[in-house]
């Protein structure tokens, strides 16, 4: 029993002086610590950001996995930076090297941007091909390549870019400057080069029989346009040669050329356009017909492009022959209507539809028209499937020197492969 309670009573004591001295030794601990930095285990967490250039842009892309988390970090930053005020030495972050548009359905679409002109964006995508779009279809736009932005009151601005819902920023050599969105009228990829202004297309029918008949006819269609970033000009050519029993059935050359000086998104003006016709057998050696004009675009929508425009001019007209008392060549003014509609289906699917109307006030027997319809199927990025149907019409034509009248309408029906380039 006394051991016991002896024991006992050394238990307690032994643990008090281990509370004593490990007390101490923990507060000793705790003391020579508080001399040693801090780590900041948040740091530990982060990941190291990524290698950019000093312009903002990774120096190499970012995986395909985790390309729209960077790009919306860095949209992200950018809307935020923003609202606090842009400090001077500011340097816009790029989530990636692509570009990259977001729709207004939330959707993310990466590869280049082609250009933007009269409210519609042309985007090649990585996967998807060369698709259009509506600008107002898009919310975000990511361009970390040198393009060049146009903006009302004649302002050009070149660099990389972030456009957001109101907001066009763009990394110039002067440092970020920012812009209205609503202000923004086209992109132009690139600097500006006079190469990036220029595209083309080709496009040749044939159709022909041979047996109990033979016949045969070609189609011909060039196109030339120079587009800058306020100013389109094209020049085009069509040409039609038929043949039926060794015979020559038809031979028609017809050419336009026009200058369009756009205003604003809404209205252009057209100081210089010209229409050029050599029609056999419709007894037109030449006609041309040079004015000046304006239009309006009535609407345009992802689905529909609409534009109405009209010009003053005059009318040269030379016939091939002519019976007595008709007067060759003649000289005359005119007054014109036009308008022309665009309409997408889908991205590889559009139809055009096009009518000019010549009244020539000064004698109206001479009135023509023209118009033309074409249903174009997309192959590849550079071919289409193009079906056009094309009508021709004189209200009166003179009668030739045999006495016979041209018949007042003429039409076409073609189907032809055209090459696009630009």
């Amino acid at each position: 029993m006394i051991w016991g309670r002896a024991t006992s009573k050394g238990v307690i004591v032994f643990a008090v002086i281990w509370g004593v001295v490990g007390g101490q030794s923990s507060g000793l601990a705790q003391d020579a610590g508080a001399d040693e930095p801090r780590v900041d285990q948040s740091a530990l967490t982060e990941e190291a950001p990524t290698d950019v250039t000093d312009e903002g842009v990774p120096t190499e892309a970012v995986e395909a996995s985790e390309g729209v988390a960077e790009v919306e970090k860095a949209m992200e930053q950018v809307e935020k930076d923003t609202q606090e005020g842009l400090p001077a030495e500011f340097v816009i972050k790029f989530g990636d090297v692509h570009d990259w548009i977001r729709l207004t359905s939330g959707e993310w679409l990466k590869g280049k941007l082609k250009r933007l002109r009269e409210d519609d964006i042309e985007f090649d995508s990585d996967k998807l091909n060369l698709l259009t779009f509506t600008w107002d279809k898009v919310e975000q736009l990511h361009s970390p390549r040198i393009n060049t932005y146009v903006f009302e009151d004649k302002l050009d601005v070149v660099g990389r870019a972030v456009v957001t819902k109101n907001n066009v920023l763009i990394e110039t050599a002067e440092g970020v400057e920012r812009y209205p969105r609503s202000e923004l009228l086209s992109i132009i990829r690139g600097e500006l080069r006079e190469r990036n202004f220029w595209s083309t297309r080709l496009s040749v029918g044939f159709s022909g029989s041979a047996g109990n008949t033979n016949q045969g006819q070609m189609n011909a269609h060039w196109d030339l346009r120079r587009a800058d970033q306020r100013t389109r000009t094209e020049l085009s050519y069509d040409g039609t040669f038929g043949y039926a029993n060794e015979e020559q059935t038809v031979n028609r050359h017809r050419g336009v050329a026009e200058t369009k000086l756009f205003i604003s998104k809404r209205f252009f003006f057209v100081p210089a356009t010209s229409e050029f016709l050599n029609d056999k057998f419709t007894n037109f050696k030449f006609r041309a017909t040079p004015g000046t004009g304006a239009g309006v675009h009535v609407f345009n929508t992802k689905k529909v492009e609409w534009d109405l425009g009209g010009a003053l001019g005059y009318q040269f007209t030379r016939f091939l022959s002519t019976a007595a008392g008709v007067k060759n060549p003649q000289n005359d003014g005119f007054v014109s209507f036009r308008t022309y509609a665009d309409f997408d289906f889908t991205d590889d699917v559009e139809l055009e539809i096009e009518w000019r109307s010549n009244v020539i006030y000064t004698q109206i027997d001479l009135t023509n028209h023209f118009g033309s319809a074409k249903f174009s199927v997309e192959i590849t990025d550079i071919f289409d499937l193009q079906t056009t149907f094309k009508f021709y019409r004189t209200e009166n034509p003179p009668p030739r020197a045999d006495g016979t009248v041209p018949a007042k309408n003429d039409y076409e029906f073609i189907v032809s492969l055209a090459l696009e380039l630009g």
